[in-house]
């Protein structure tokens, strides 16, 4: 496996991971709502799982945004990765109160799913350049 192909792995995990993350989120009041046996449960584990998660979401994201920016150079990527991350770690904390945890945490994970999206495809880029020549010989045969 290539150097280009193990760093893409760490977004695609970062992905995956978000992906959870989301699910868990928006899950949550809906499982709260169909399962109230399970309620009681659900709530007591619901802070540890966002914690787990941000702490699985943390080195993952911050290495593999990291390596994707000195790779392509684009910092505004790296800036909406560590945004996301901030945002989650707000809703997750309840530093600005519990009723704003859901809406801090699906927004956060948003903007890291997406700083991964586009990492992902600038570093894709890099290692997969469009052949020109190619578009030139496919006119020339067209014309």
């Amino acid at each position: 496996m290539g150097r280009v192909q193990k760093k893409a792995g760490l977004d695609r995990l970062a992905l995956f991971l978000s992906g959870l993350c989301l699910i868990h989120c928006l899950a949550l009041p809906f499982a709260l709502l169909l399962g109230p046996v399970l309620s009681g449960w659900l709530l007591e584990t619901e802070t540890t799982v966002h914690w787990f998660l941000w702490a699985m979401a943390l080195p993952i994201s911050a290495l593999a945004l990291s390596r994707g920016t000195r790779r392509h150079g684009r910092t505004s990527i790296l800036w909406l990765g560590g945004l996301g991350l901030v945002m989650m770690f707000a809703g997750v904390s309840h530093i600005l109160g519990d009723e704003a945890e859901i809406a801090l945490t699906v927004i956060g994970v948003l903007a890291l799913l997406t700083a991964h999206l586009i990492n992902l495809s600038a570093t894709h880029s890099l290692s997969h350049p469009p052949n020109h020549a190619n578009d030139q010989q496919a006119a020339d045969t067209h014309a």
